[in-house]
């Protein structure tokens, strides 16, 4: 591992639907295409929280109003895949009640949002995502 220069804080939000399923999307980011959770990074200056609020109205043309809580945090150090001196420290959160899949969409004038889709809550969808950081979140949302 190279040496870190730089941290960069990001915030995902782990959307749980009443039909025991979460909510993900498939996004271009630097010219790769990832399967992930909603979120990204904290500006300076705002929660947690507050990131994840954003992230969602930046990202989303429909949305729930949902209150979240803090569910994972990886706890090992590692480099960004795009910034590789870059560490990252991840936050994820999962919302407290269940959101109603029909009220979710994407916004429309952002090309490198490819889409979103409900994943059904089991252990091989693990393999759905692209970032291993997601998977072991997804992991122990399923463990909790």
């Amino acid at each position: 591992m190279e040496k870190m220069i730089a941290f960069n804080a990001r915030c995902y939000a782990i959307i749980k639907s009443q039909n025991n399923r979460v909510l993900v999307m498939k996004e271009r980011w630097h010219g790769v295409d990832l399967q992930k959770f909603p979120g990204g990074g904290l500006e300076l200056g705002e929660g947690l929280l507050e990131c994840i609020s954003r992230e969602i109205e930046e990202e989303f043309r429909y949305s729930q109003t949902l209150e979240y809580v803090h569910c994972f945090t990886p706890t090992d150090c590692f480099s960004s895949r795009f910034k590789p001196r870059e560490q990252l420290l991840l936050n994820y959160f999962t919302n407290t009640e269940a959101a109603q899949e029909d009220q979710w969409e994407l916004i429309a004038n952002d090309e490198n949002l490819l889409g979103i889709q409900w994943l059904e809550l089991t252990k091989e969808n693990a393999y759905w995502f692209t970032l291993d950081s997601d998977k072991n979140a997804f992991l122990s949302l399923l463990s909790s």
